[in-house]
């Protein structure tokens, strides 16, 4: 089921919408207060929402990977590894993720878009199992990953499984980062597989400054380091899953998928609708100049995982937990006469 997105007038619908999706924000923004309470041993403040009416993470994963902790490794005491695998045609994939377990300060939770380092949310899963399932999209292909959290599960089984030329996995948070490194040095792809923190407001600044020469667009990290390894060259695939949640964030996303991406290339962004959210981020990559498709049935398993979702689970709400997939490619350039 899959269509092509065209910019739209939001009607009185969609703006009632839009006020829904300010008191889900709201809420968010207390289920973060809540775990970092949880995970900080602060007291509860008088007079605030339940835990149980704001529940931080009722609904957690498809089941498309299955997660075994790993015995007999070695313990930090902020981490352990565990192995994420499934089976599909015959075929074991398995790959193995470090997960840190230190107790995370408030200010590490509610600032930079730092979510992903608290777990594998369900659009990493889907996009990880989606790659597997059609490992041509990054055959021989370089392949950048943006916003992969503490995890990057997607590029990570991409550079294991899927025979790129080259991947870049990055995070605009350093603690993510250092993880996602630890995780490649593990998983014996350091050859393969490069690092580095990318905060999309200051790669899409330098983009928006950079002159259209070809030249090199440097990123800084955020102790003001230069890495002049990101980008070395544009990106044949991008990989983008539940980036979309932050709407500060949203043209400078946009902004940075398209000065990253090779004309002939193609970014893969997975993430739930959250009411116009997801749409607001395709109006947005349309009018930058991409041609934006997207698909609900984009895999015959996740789909019925989601139809039985619907039919037994009552947490389970499609607008926030089932990720829908977006394609974005260039529009191709008509020579002038």
């Amino acid at each position: 089921m899959s269509q092509e997105i065209l910019p739209r007038r939001e009607s009185a619908a969609v703006t009632m919408s839009g006020v829904r999706v300010s008191k889900r924000s709201s809420r968010a923004q207390r289920r973060w207060r809540i775990l970092a309470r949880a995970l900080t041993g602060s007291p509860e403040p008088t007079g605030s929402d339940s835990e149980e009416e704001v529940s931080v993470r009722r609904f957690t994963s498809f089941g498309l990977l299955k997660c075994t902790l790993l015995e007999n490794t070695l313990a930090d005491g902020e981490s352990s590894w565990c192995e994420y695998s499934t089976e599909l045609d015959g075929r074991l994939y398995d790959v193995q993720i470090r997960r840190v377990s230190k107790c995370f300060t408030a200010s590490e939770l509610i600032g930079f878009n730092n979510t992903g380092n608290v777990c594998v949310w369900p659009s990493e899963e889907c996009l990880a199992y989606y790659l597997l399932r059609n490992r041509g999209f990054c055959r021989n292909r370089s392949v950048l990953e943006l916003g992969g959290g503490m995890s990057c599960l997607a590029g990570v089984l991409a550079a294991k499984y899927c025979n790129p030329s080259a991947v870049t996995l990055t995070d605009g948070n350093v603690t993510s980062v250092d993880n996602a490194r630890c995780i490649v040095t593990r998983n014996d792809m350091t050859d393969l597989v490069e690092c580095g923190v990318v905060q999309w407001a200051r790669a899409a600044r330098a983009l928006r400054q950079a002159a259209v020469n070809g030249n090199r667009v440097k990123t800084r990290t955020a102790d003001g380091d230069e890495d002049a390894r990101l980008p070395s060259s544009l990106y044949d695939v991008i990989l983008s899953a539940d980036c979309l949640f932050f709407d500060d964030a949203r043209l400078d996303l946009v902004e940075t998928i398209y000065g990253w991406l090779a004309d002939d290339g193609i970014a893969l962004v997975m993430a739930p609708r959250r009411g116009t959210t997801f749409q607001k981020f395709a109006e947005a990559s349309i009018k930058r100049g991409f041609i934006a498709r997207q698909t609900e049935r984009y895999d015959d398993t996740v789909w019925s995982r989601h139809l039985q979702l619907l039919q037994n689970n009552p947490e389970y709400c499609p607008d926030l937990h089932y990720p829908v997939l977006l394609e974005l490619t260039k529009q191709k350039k008509t020579p002038p006469g």
